[in-house]
């Protein structure tokens, strides 16, 4: 139910997919618990020393409460040696939810990520990809994506800059 609230359909990838056989070390799955009940999750895909934030979601009564920052905190903790790095949608003037593009963005600028001036575009949808350190590591971001797009297909990102 969160995930479907959370992410519009093109932009979910099946847990089969991320499953499949050679990644089961590779994909964490973490619940976010607010008195024991599970209000949200992140997927983490592990690679060297990269950790693609691929999903995180809280269910929509839960946010603005500040778990998610709490939660981001937590992860950024619990890979204290490795980059963290994740995409958002650009934020544009033109697009109908131009709004929440910039909430989003502005979450993880205040929650300690940093955009690198790179970009990707896969679903006919242009991406922002942040990392938690101030310098990014584009090599190793692109190994991981040639392996991630082993593994999944359609996903096939592109980084570029403006």
């Amino acid at each position: 139910m969160i995930n479907e609230e959370a992410f519009p359909e093109c932009e979910r990838n099946s847990l089969d997919d991320m499953y499949a056989s050679d990644t089961v070390d590779r994909i964490e799955i973490l619940g976010i618990y607010d008195d024991n009940a599970i209000v949200g999750f992140f997927i983490v895909c592990k690679y060297e020393s990269i950790r693609y934030l691929a999903y995180f979601a809280v269910s929509k009564d839960k946010r603005f409460a500040g778990i998610g920052s709490q939660a981001l905190k937590l992860l950024m903790e619990r890979y204290p040696d490795a980059q963290i790095v994740t995409e958002f949608e650009t934020p544009d003037d033109s697009c109908d939810n131009n709004s929440l593009r910039l909430r989003r963005r502005d979450f993880y600028l205040r929650n300690g990520f940093y955009e690198t001036g790179w970009y990707s575009f896969y679903d006919d949808t242009e991406f922002t990809i942040a990392c938690s350190e101030p310098f990014f590591d584009k090599e190793e971001f692109e190994r991981f994506t040639v392996y991630l797009s082993s593994i999944v297909p359609d996903h096939i990102p592109k980084l570029y800059k403006k």
